[in-house]
């Protein structure tokens, strides 16, 4: 159902699509992920070899990242922005900041956005506090649909 969704919601949005040359086609996600420090010893029996051991605890979580990479259709070189924070985790300060600082410089007069469904970033109010010209367009993958169409999921993020 999902692959049929995406599909036709890029079929819908051809005519869209059509008025924006390459360098104004963007597309953009964020991906989470944690470095968890895993103890080089572990308690086990004596008769086993190779002790197997999973650890996933909140509080061994040392660091935490946020990336949220734009790719242009017509292949510009990618801004590299690096900003930290105690929490990886996106918010809606660290998307307007993405707007501002990122996004903002890279794009001209005209540009077409693909973002995910995720909520803090699909505010189109949000999008015009930043981007007020009409020229520029937001538009949202449906929910469930980017790991078939979203550039992002199905090359850097894909796993």
């Amino acid at each position: 159902m999902y692959i049929l969704d995406a599909h036709n919601r890029m079929d819908s949005k051809k005519t869209l699509i059509s008025k924006y040359s390459s360098h104004q086609i963007l597309n953009s996600d964020h991906c989470s992920f944690q470095q968890e420090y895993i103890p080089p010893r572990t308690l086990s029996f004596t008769v086993e070899r190779t002790p197997e051991v999973t650890v996933k605890k909140k509080y061994n979580t040392t660091h935490s990242y946020t990336v949220q990479p734009v790719t242009s259709a017509n292949v510009v070189p990618p801004n590299v922005i690096v900003k930290a924070s105690k929490s990886g985790i996106s918010s809606d300060e660290k998307h307007h900041a993405f707007l501002n600082e990122v996004l903002g410089p890279l794009v001209g007069e005209k540009f077409l956005l693909f973002l995910d469904s995720w909520k803090t970033q699909a505010d189109l109010t949000k999008f015009r506090a930043v981007f007020p010209n009409q020229d520029n367009q937001l538009m949202i993958f449906p929910e469930g649909s980017t790991g078939y169409i979203q550039l992002q999921d199905l090359s850097l993020f894909r796993s």
